[in-house]
């Protein structure tokens, strides 16, 4: 299977990382403020201590239904 050759991916790549370059240009001109960058900082922090919560909850719920068939008697 080949992919299409006009996705550019590259381009679509650079649009997401920072700093955001200029075009042509060697020098980073556009830099994020320590302000924004503290509040992505805190929204991954935010966001990986929801989704750890949720999955030890969901494990959780697993092992204790695993217990509760087993208490009931049901092979």
């Amino acid at each position: 299977m080949r992919f299409s050759t006009d996705l550019h991916f590259r381009k679509l790549a650079g649009r997401v990382h920072w700093p955001h370059p200029a075009r042509n240009a060697t020098q980073i001109t556009h830099r994020h403020s320590s302000d924004e960058d503290a509040e992505v900082a805190k929204a991954t922090l935010y966001v990986s201590t929801v989704t750890l919560v949720v999955l030890l909850v969901v494990l959780a719920a697993i092992a204790f239904g695993q217990e509760a068939v087993h208490w009931l008697g049901v092979y």
